[in-house]
C-alpha cells in the first residue's frame, strides 16, 4: 500500500493506494496547526480499516508526499514516517516524472503543479492541460512530453476574502462548495452586492481559464484537451462552456505515478 500526501494551502490531503486503486483520502483543514502527534494520530486512525487482516497488518509500502506549505512539510513528514517506518519521498522537479521541463526555474513549480501534469499526461496523452481550482487556481500545460508552463490566478475563495479585506464595504462572503453548488446557478446580474461578488468571481474565474486556454493554444500552436481537479472544481464545472474532464483526485494519482518511477 503507498500513502499519498498532498500539502496544500487550504488542506493536507491523503490518499492510500493499493494495486494502483485510490481505497480512501483524507482531508485535514491546515489551520489550526497541529503538533505532529496529532497529525500522526489521525492518519494512523485513518489507516486502520484499510491495515486490518486476519493474520497481521498491511504494511505501507513508502509514501509520496508534495507540498507548497513549508512549515508543514517538517511536521506531517515525521508523522508518516512513524507510520511507515521509512521517510517519505518529497516530490521534486529533479525526479524522474516521465516529463521534461521546458521552464526557467524547474525548481520553483509547486510540486503539486507538477504532480497535476504528470497525472492528466498519464490520463489523456498530450497536449493536455490540468486546471486546479483549489486556494489559488492553476494551469499546467504539457505537449509532447513537456511541462511548457502555465498560469496562476487567485483561487475563489482567495478572491472573496480579497474583496472583503481590501475594500471598507464589501461584506464577508461564503463561497464554499457545500453554499454555491447547494443553490440555483447564480445569475451574472447580481441584484445586491453579495451576488454581485459572487457573478464576478464565479463568472470571471470561468471566463479567465477559459479565455488562457484560448491563448496558450495559440502561442504553442496545438489544441489543449482539459482536465480540471481541486476543491472548487465541483462548483466551477457548471460554469465552463469548453469540454473538459473531471479528476477530483489528479494529484493524488500524480503523485503515485511519480512514486512508482523513482522506486
Amino acid at each position: 500500500m503507498l500513502l499519498a500526501v498532498d500539502i496544500g494551502n487550504s488542506f493536507i490531503t491523503i490518499g492510500l493506494f493499493s494495486d494502483a486503486i485510490l481505497r480512501g483520502r483524507l482531508k485535514i483543514p491546515v489551520r489550526p496547526r497541529r503538533p505532529y502527534r496529532a497529525y500522526e494520530s489521525e492518519i494512523k486512525e485513518f489507516l486502520l480499516p484499510f491495515r486490518q487482516s486476519p493474520r497481521r497488518p498491511k504494511p505501507l509500502a513508502g509514501v509520496a508526499l508534495s507540498s507548497v506549505v513549508p512549515e508543514l512539510s517538517g511536521l506531517i513528514s515525521k508523522a508518516v514516517a512513524n507510520l511507515s517506518n521509512s521517510d517519505p519521498l518529497m516530490i521534486t522537479a529533479s525526479m524522474n516524472t516521465g516529463l521534461r521541463f521546458d521552464l526557467s526555474k524547474p525548481f520553483d513549480v509547486g510540486t503539486d503543479r507538477i504532480a497535476n501534469a504528470v497525472a492528466a499526461y498519464n490520463l489523456l496523452g498530450s497536449p493536455v492541460i490540468a486546471v486546479d481550482f483549489g486556494s489559488a487556481t492553476t494551469l499546467s500545460a504539457v505537449k509532447d512530453d513537456t511541462f511548457i508552463g502555465g498560469s496562476i490566478l487567485p483561487g475563489i475563495s482567495l478572491m472573496a476574502e480579497a474583496l472583503h479585506g481590501g475594500t471598507a464595504l464589501l461584506p464577508p462572503l461564503d463561497i464554499s462548495p457545500d453554499r454555491i453548488s447547494g443553490e440555483r446557478r447564480p445569475s451574472a446580474v447580481g441584484k445586491d452586492t453579495p451576488s454581485c461578488m459572487v457573478s464576478g468571481i464565479i463568472y470571471g474565474t470561468a471566463g479567465a481559464v477559459e479565455r488562457l486556454v484560448t491563448e496558450m493554444e495559440h502561442e504553442a500552436s496545438c489544441n489543449f484537451k482539459v482536465v480540471i481537479t481541486g476543491g472548487n472544481a465541483g462548483i466551477m464545472a457548471r460554469f465552463l462552456r469548453r469540454g473538459f474532464r473531471m479528476e477530483p483526485d489528479l494529484t493524488l494519482s500524480g503523485l503515485r505515478l511519480i512514486y512508482e518511477r523513482n522506486t
